[in-house]
């Protein structure tokens, strides 16, 4: 029996394929405009592929794509981590609008946090500056326990970008 998980995100659309609770496929594809239309035709090819599939979803969009079940994201990042990785217990998620933090044990959803009133220190706006300083995601060294010799605004994502453009400016002068 086949199982079709959807986390539609604000940027991007994250699928898990399973087959007797073991993952056949991941893939994940830009989040579209025109969901509901998108998505009628994705199930649609994915039901094909893989007939008498359950499709569970979640996300923001979680309501745009015919599922038999629509769960909070923070409940699937719980039961999906305990999936790949029982021992862990703390989860670490950027998305593209928001940062989720959470811990979980077997499971099940222990607290969390999320950054939902600002961009700052979220996907997109990861992305703008590393564009910006013309680096990718994978230049960043997670490992790195140093302390940071800039600190930058974590208010607002708008205050934090004029910031880092005013520093490429004084650096580009020397100073």
């Amino acid at each position: 029996m086949y199982s079709i998980g959807a986390d539609i995100g604000s940027t991007y659309t994250k699928f898990c394929i399973m087959k007797d609770k073991q993952i056949e496929k991941l893939f994940s594809e830009k989040t579209p405009i025109n969901q509901k239309e998108y998505f009628e035709k994705k199930v649609s090819e994915l039901l094909s592929e893989y007939p008498d599939a359950k499709v569970v979803s979640c996300g923001y969009g979680k309501e745009n794509i015919k599922s038999v079940k629509c769960i909070n994201e923070l409940i699937a990042l719980a039961k999906g981590a305990n999936f790949i990785c029982p021992e862990c217990e703390l989860v670490f998620d950027i998305g593209g609008q928001d940062t989720k933090i959470i811990r979980q044990k077997n499971g099940q959803l222990k607290e969390f946090f999320v950054n939902d009133k600002c961009a700052a220190g979220s996907g997109i706006f990861l992305s703008n500056v590393l564009n910006m300083v013309q680096e990718d995601f994978a230049s960043i060294d997670l490992t790195d326990k140093k302390e940071p010799e800039i600190h930058l605004s974590s208010v607002c994502a708008v205050f934090a970008q004029s910031e880092i453009v005013e520093l490429i400016s004084k650096s580009s002068r020397g100073g």
